[in-house]
């Protein structure tokens, strides 16, 4: 029974995407069944990507969760702009990406700059808890001043327990990859937290390891589910080879062709989900007469996302595609969050800070 002293933990998903961090808190509602909370708002520019959250994720009422839109033109003190707990976003990695320019700030279209957006909002509203992602890129000492920047902006909001002790970091971080949880993919992302009034100095913002022994090969489609339209000719087959030296495509076992650094991986993961402009993956099946190599299908990127979305009639379907295409799925998966990953996530800090904010939210 939930305690009714208990606040509901109210969330705004902003870089919203297909939902990532609601897909999450839809899990760890399931493994914790006195965990109550709502999203009350988010924030999507794209359309297809907000047709997908509309259709997977709907309020207490079964209606639409309203989208706020552009995240620049959110007004903060409009009376019908929701309160929230916690803020939750990737936002844009393209300026951070190694895959990019690396621009940063100055990335020419302004992506580089929108966490500041989170900033200016959460500045009115002061949720308990920022949450947010991005690539690995914004590590590196090439953009030391951004995260410098959201330090100080953060500093000076309050998520720290005092603000002229410059030795207190108000934003948690760590570098997590996908494999290590569960996923046979080899993804690596930056998952940042801030509390407001401080983080415990124990906190730990790193999981427990949840590894187990499944590959690639194990998240596939049966075959009969793939889309033939997947499969390359003989005639492809033979171009990949000769542009990328690969002698021979005949394996045991399925595996991922990593088309960008031309190579088979033969450790059984995955590479990066990305998205399908790069063009970076191939999944290679076993055959013992012919080389069998074709796209990753939609469902099973979503399955390396942590997302199920095959109906076989012997799996739980978690996500419905809404009917969008390949091209548009694949795009929403390579900009996805690995819902796998944010539930471990969300899970390792909710257990750490139920004490502290008893009042907030159960959890147990």
């Amino acid at each position: 029974m939930t305690n009714n002293n208990k606040k509901c933990l109210r969330v705004f998903e902003g870089f919203a995407g297909y939902g990532g961090g609601s897909f999450a808190l839809k899990k760890l509602k399931k493994e914790h069944p006195e965990f109550e909370y709502k999203v009350v708002g988010y924030s999507e520019i794209d359309k297809y990507a907000s047709e997908l959250f509309d259709v997977n994720h709907k309020d207490e009422n079964g209606e639409p969760i309203r989208n706020w839109g552009d995240i620049t033109k959110i007004d903060p003190y409009d009376p019908e702009f929701p309160d929230f707990d916690i803020f939750t976003g990737g936002f844009p990695c393209q300026p951070f990406s190694t895959a990019g320019m690396q621009m940063g700030e100055d990335d020419k279209y302004g992506r580089g700059t929108l966490f500041q957006q989170i900033m200016r909002i959460c500045e009115v509203k002061k949720p308990k808890y920022i949450f947010m992602e991005n690539v690995k890129g914004i590590l590196s000492k090439k953009f030391d001043s951004t995260r410098e920047q959201m330090c100080t902006m953060l500093r000076e909001m309050g998520y720290v327990s005092d603000k002229t002790d410059l030795t207190e970091s108000p934003l948690a971080m760590a570098l997590l990859n996908s494999k290590n949880y569960g996923i046979p993919q080899n993804r690596e992302r930056v998952w940042m937290l801030a509390r407001l009034g401080g983080l415990p100095k124990e906190f730990n913002m790193v999981p427990p390891e949840k590894k187990n022994d499944l590959k690639m090969a194990d998240f596939l489609d049966p075959n009969e589910y793939v889309p033939k339209n997947l499969y390359l000719s003989e005639k492809q087959i033979e171009h990949l080879k000769e542009k990328h030296n690969i002698d021979s495509f005949l394996v045991d076992t399925a595996l991922c062709f990593d088309v960008y650094n031309k190579k088979i991986k033969t450790d059984g993961y995955s590479i990066t989900i990305t998205l399908p402009e790069h063009n970076s993956l191939r999944v290679i099946e076993p055959h013992k007469e012919k080389e069998v190599v074709r796209k990753m299908s939609v469902t099973e990127q979503f399955r390396l996302m942590g997302i199920e979305g095959l109906n076989d009639g012997k799996r739980e379907v978690e996500i419905d595609f809404a009917g969008h295409s390949y091209s548009q799925l694949s795009k929403r998966a390579g900009n996805g969050w690995d819902v796998n990953v944010v539930k471990n996530v969300l899970e390792n800090i909710f257990t750490q800070l139920k004490d502290i904010d008893s009042d907030l939210y159960n959890f147990k």
